[in-house]
Protein backbone atom coordinates (compact mmCIF):
# COMPACT_ATOMS: atom_id res chain seq x y z
CA UNK A 1 0.00 0.00 0.00
CA UNK A 2 1.46 3.41 -0.93
CA UNK A 3 2.30 5.80 1.87
CA UNK A 4 -0.16 8.57 2.56
CA UNK A 5 0.73 11.91 1.00
CA UNK A 6 2.80 14.08 3.32
CA UNK A 7 2.84 17.39 1.48
CA UNK A 8 1.54 19.42 -1.46
CA UNK A 9 4.15 21.75 -2.93
CA UNK A 10 3.18 24.72 -5.07
CA UNK A 11 5.68 25.77 -7.74
CA UNK A 12 5.76 27.98 -10.83
CA UNK A 13 4.23 26.61 -14.01
CA UNK A 14 6.54 26.07 -16.96
CA UNK A 15 4.63 27.74 -19.79
CA UNK A 16 5.11 24.70 -22.07
CA UNK A 17 8.92 24.66 -21.78
CA UNK A 18 9.35 20.89 -21.94
CA UNK A 19 13.16 21.02 -21.57
CA UNK A 20 13.02 23.13 -18.38
CA UNK A 21 12.48 21.54 -14.95
CA UNK A 22 11.20 24.85 -13.54
CA UNK A 23 11.98 28.52 -14.06
CA UNK A 24 12.84 28.93 -10.38
CA UNK A 25 15.88 27.09 -8.98
CA UNK A 26 14.27 27.14 -5.54
CA UNK A 27 11.22 25.34 -6.90
CA UNK A 28 13.61 22.80 -8.47
CA UNK A 29 15.40 22.47 -5.12
CA UNK A 30 12.18 21.67 -3.26
CA UNK A 31 10.94 19.27 -5.93
CA UNK A 32 14.22 17.38 -6.23
CA UNK A 33 14.66 17.01 -2.47
CA UNK A 34 11.17 15.49 -2.13
CA UNK A 35 11.83 13.09 -5.00
CA UNK A 36 15.30 12.05 -3.80
CA UNK A 37 14.16 11.60 -0.19
CA UNK A 38 11.08 9.67 -1.37
CA UNK A 39 8.65 11.96 0.45
CA UNK A 40 5.05 11.18 -0.62
CA UNK A 41 4.02 14.42 -2.29
CA UNK A 42 2.10 16.13 -5.06
CA UNK A 43 2.45 19.33 -7.09
CA UNK A 44 -1.06 20.76 -7.41
CA UNK A 45 -1.53 23.71 -9.72
CA UNK A 46 -1.64 26.93 -7.68
CA UNK A 47 -4.67 29.15 -8.10
CA UNK A 48 -4.17 32.37 -10.04
CA UNK A 49 -2.34 34.86 -7.85
CA UNK A 50 -1.67 32.29 -5.10
CA UNK A 51 1.94 32.86 -4.06
CA UNK A 52 1.71 31.54 -0.52
CA UNK A 53 2.09 33.30 2.83
CA UNK A 54 5.19 35.30 1.86
CA UNK A 55 4.25 36.06 -1.74
CA UNK A 56 6.90 33.73 -3.14
CA UNK A 57 7.00 30.22 -4.57
CA UNK A 58 7.59 27.50 -3.63
CA UNK A 59 5.44 26.99 -0.59
CA UNK A 60 4.00 23.82 0.91
CA UNK A 61 0.84 22.60 2.60
CA UNK A 62 1.54 19.64 4.90
CA UNK A 63 -0.91 16.93 5.90
CA UNK A 64 -0.86 18.27 9.47
CA UNK A 65 -2.39 21.52 8.18
CA UNK A 66 0.74 23.65 8.38
CA UNK A 67 1.58 26.02 5.52
CA UNK A 68 5.32 26.44 5.03
CA UNK A 69 7.04 29.00 2.75
CA UNK A 70 10.63 28.81 1.47
CA UNK A 71 12.43 25.77 0.06
CA UNK A 72 14.90 25.64 2.96
CA UNK A 73 12.16 25.56 5.59
CA UNK A 74 10.19 22.96 3.62
CA UNK A 75 13.30 20.76 3.59
CA UNK A 76 13.91 21.32 7.30
CA UNK A 77 10.36 20.19 8.07
CA UNK A 78 10.58 16.98 6.03
CA UNK A 79 14.00 16.26 7.54
CA UNK A 80 12.44 16.53 11.01
CA UNK A 81 9.82 14.02 9.85
CA UNK A 82 12.56 11.48 9.09
CA UNK A 83 13.23 12.20 5.42
CA UNK A 84 16.81 13.35 5.97
CA UNK A 85 19.14 12.96 2.99
CA UNK A 86 22.03 14.31 5.10
CA UNK A 87 21.75 11.71 7.84
CA UNK A 88 24.59 9.72 6.26
CA UNK A 89 27.03 12.64 6.46
CA UNK A 90 29.61 13.16 9.19
CA UNK A 91 29.56 16.39 11.19
CA UNK A 92 32.47 17.74 9.10
CA UNK A 93 30.67 16.86 5.89
CA UNK A 94 27.53 18.62 7.09
CA UNK A 95 29.59 21.77 7.63
CA UNK A 96 31.02 21.43 4.12
CA UNK A 97 27.51 20.89 2.77
CA UNK A 98 26.25 24.10 4.38
CA UNK A 99 29.18 26.03 2.91
CA UNK A 100 28.46 24.65 -0.57
CA UNK A 101 24.78 25.56 -0.26
CA UNK A 102 25.59 29.06 0.99
CA UNK A 103 28.00 29.70 -1.89
CA UNK A 104 25.47 28.51 -4.45
CA UNK A 105 22.50 30.39 -3.03
CA UNK A 106 24.25 33.59 -1.97
CA UNK A 107 26.63 33.99 -4.91
CA UNK A 108 25.94 31.88 -8.00
CA UNK A 109 22.18 32.39 -7.76
CA UNK A 110 22.50 36.18 -7.97
CA UNK A 111 24.84 35.96 -10.95
CA UNK A 112 22.29 33.80 -12.75
CA UNK A 113 19.46 36.10 -11.69
CA UNK A 114 21.37 39.07 -13.12
CA UNK A 115 21.88 37.35 -16.48
CA UNK A 116 18.24 36.25 -16.74
CA UNK A 117 16.45 39.36 -15.47
CA UNK A 118 18.75 42.36 -15.77
CA UNK A 119 20.89 41.78 -18.84
CA UNK A 120 19.06 43.40 -21.78
CA UNK A 121 19.85 40.57 -24.22
CA UNK A 122 18.16 38.00 -21.99
CA UNK A 123 15.23 39.82 -20.39
CA UNK A 124 12.84 39.35 -23.37
CA UNK A 125 13.22 35.56 -23.15
CA UNK A 126 12.80 35.58 -19.37
CA UNK A 127 9.72 37.77 -19.72
CA UNK A 128 8.17 35.31 -22.15
CA UNK A 129 9.05 32.30 -19.98
CA UNK A 130 7.54 33.72 -16.79
CA UNK A 131 4.69 35.83 -18.14
CA UNK A 132 3.83 34.33 -21.51
CA UNK A 133 0.61 32.82 -20.19
CA UNK A 134 -0.55 35.95 -18.39
CA UNK A 135 -3.54 37.57 -20.15
CA UNK A 136 -2.31 40.15 -22.62
CA UNK A 137 -3.92 43.09 -20.87
CA UNK A 138 -2.07 42.34 -17.63
CA UNK A 139 1.17 40.99 -19.03
CA UNK A 140 2.97 44.30 -19.51
CA UNK A 141 1.95 45.65 -16.12
CA UNK A 142 2.83 42.51 -14.14
CA UNK A 143 6.09 41.78 -15.97
CA UNK A 144 7.22 45.42 -15.66
CA UNK A 145 6.53 45.41 -11.93
CA UNK A 146 8.35 42.09 -11.43
CA UNK A 147 11.32 43.22 -13.52
CA UNK A 148 11.61 46.47 -11.61
CA UNK A 149 11.50 44.58 -8.30
CA UNK A 150 14.20 42.07 -9.30
CA UNK A 151 16.53 44.76 -10.68
CA UNK A 152 16.07 46.78 -7.49
CA UNK A 153 16.80 43.71 -5.37
CA UNK A 154 19.95 42.97 -7.37
CA UNK A 155 21.10 46.55 -6.89
CA UNK A 156 20.49 46.36 -3.15
CA UNK A 157 22.23 42.99 -2.86
CA UNK A 158 25.21 44.32 -4.80
CA UNK A 159 25.42 42.11 -7.87
CA UNK A 160 23.45 44.59 -9.96
CA UNK A 161 26.05 47.29 -9.32
CA UNK A 162 28.97 45.26 -10.67
CA UNK A 163 30.16 45.28 -14.30
CA UNK A 164 29.06 42.16 -16.13
CA UNK A 165 32.64 40.93 -16.67
CA UNK A 166 33.19 40.95 -12.92
CA UNK A 167 29.94 39.07 -12.26
CA UNK A 168 30.94 36.42 -14.79
CA UNK A 169 34.48 36.04 -13.42
CA UNK A 170 33.24 35.63 -9.82
CA UNK A 171 30.71 32.98 -10.75
CA UNK A 172 32.90 31.11 -13.18
CA UNK A 173 35.32 30.64 -10.29
CA UNK A 174 32.46 29.11 -8.28
CA UNK A 175 31.91 26.65 -11.12
CA UNK A 176 35.64 25.86 -11.23
CA UNK A 177 35.61 25.12 -7.50
CA UNK A 178 32.51 22.93 -7.79
CA UNK A 179 34.10 20.91 -10.59
CA UNK A 180 37.22 20.40 -8.46
CA UNK A 181 35.12 19.36 -5.45
CA UNK A 182 33.10 16.88 -7.46
CA UNK A 183 36.09 15.30 -9.18
CA UNK A 184 35.21 11.87 -10.55
CA UNK A 185 32.57 11.11 -7.90
CA UNK A 186 28.90 10.64 -8.86
CA UNK A 187 27.91 13.30 -6.29
CA UNK A 188 29.66 15.65 -3.90
CA UNK A 189 30.01 13.27 -0.94
CA UNK A 190 30.03 9.98 -2.88
CA UNK A 191 26.85 8.83 -1.14
CA UNK A 192 24.31 6.22 -2.31
CA UNK A 193 21.61 8.90 -2.50
CA UNK A 194 21.82 12.61 -3.19
CA UNK A 195 22.39 14.99 -0.28
CA UNK A 196 21.19 18.56 0.16
CA UNK A 197 24.40 19.89 -1.39
CA UNK A 198 23.75 17.82 -4.52
CA UNK A 199 20.14 18.98 -4.64
CA UNK A 200 21.08 22.67 -4.46
CA UNK A 201 24.00 22.24 -6.87
CA UNK A 202 21.67 20.65 -9.38
CA UNK A 203 19.04 23.38 -8.97
CA UNK A 204 21.50 26.22 -9.51
CA UNK A 205 23.70 24.66 -12.19
CA UNK A 206 20.74 23.47 -14.22
CA UNK A 207 19.44 27.05 -14.16
CA UNK A 208 22.75 28.13 -15.67
CA UNK A 209 21.94 26.03 -18.75
CA UNK A 210 18.15 26.05 -19.10
CA UNK A 211 16.40 27.76 -20.65
CA UNK A 212 19.18 28.66 -23.11
CA UNK A 213 19.92 32.39 -23.10
CA UNK A 214 21.27 34.55 -25.96
CA UNK A 215 24.05 35.85 -23.67
CA UNK A 216 25.22 33.27 -21.15
CA UNK A 217 28.96 33.27 -20.39
CA UNK A 218 28.38 31.46 -17.06
CA UNK A 219 26.49 28.67 -18.79
CA UNK A 220 29.13 28.55 -21.53
CA UNK A 221 31.83 28.07 -18.89
CA UNK A 222 29.80 25.34 -17.20
CA UNK A 223 29.67 23.47 -20.52
CA UNK A 224 33.46 23.02 -20.33
CA UNK A 225 33.16 21.03 -17.07
CA UNK A 226 32.36 17.52 -18.24
CA UNK A 227 32.04 16.09 -14.73
CA UNK A 228 29.43 18.68 -13.76
CA UNK A 229 27.52 18.05 -16.99
CA UNK A 230 27.51 14.29 -16.28
CA UNK A 231 26.30 15.00 -12.73
CA UNK A 232 23.43 17.12 -14.08
CA UNK A 233 22.47 14.64 -16.79
CA UNK A 234 22.35 11.73 -14.35
CA UNK A 235 20.02 13.60 -11.99
CA UNK A 236 17.76 14.85 -14.77
CA UNK A 237 17.45 11.34 -16.17
CA UNK A 238 16.71 9.79 -12.77
CA UNK A 239 14.27 12.36 -11.35
CA UNK A 240 12.91 14.37 -14.30
CA UNK A 241 12.77 11.79 -17.11
CA UNK A 242 10.35 13.71 -19.35
CA UNK A 243 12.65 16.74 -19.23
CA UNK A 244 15.65 14.51 -19.98
CA UNK A 245 13.87 13.06 -23.01
CA UNK A 246 12.93 16.53 -24.26
CA UNK A 247 16.54 17.65 -23.97
CA UNK A 248 17.83 14.56 -25.76
CA UNK A 249 15.30 15.09 -28.53
CA UNK A 250 16.26 18.75 -28.84
CA UNK A 251 19.96 17.89 -28.89
CA UNK A 252 19.43 15.27 -31.58
CA UNK A 253 17.43 17.69 -33.71
CA UNK A 254 20.00 20.45 -33.43
CA UNK A 255 22.91 18.13 -34.31
CA UNK A 256 21.20 16.49 -37.28
CA UNK A 257 22.58 17.49 -40.69
CA UNK A 258 20.34 19.83 -42.68
CA UNK A 259 18.06 18.16 -45.20
CA UNK A 260 18.90 18.63 -48.85
CA UNK A 261 16.46 20.74 -50.78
Amino acid sequence: MPEEKVVDVFVFENNDQKDVVNGSPFCVKAALYLKAAEVPHDFPKPKAGDMGPTGKLPYAKFADGSVVPDSAIIIQKVQAMGYDLDGVLSDDQKVQSRLIVATLEERLYFGLLYLSWQHPKNWPLTKKAFFGNVPFGLRWLISRSAHKGIVSALHGQGTGRRPVDEIVAINNKVIDDLADLLGDKPNFFDTPKLTTADVVAYAMLDKALYPPLPFNPIGDHLKTKLNLLAFLDAITKAYFPSVYEARQSSSSSSSAPPKKK
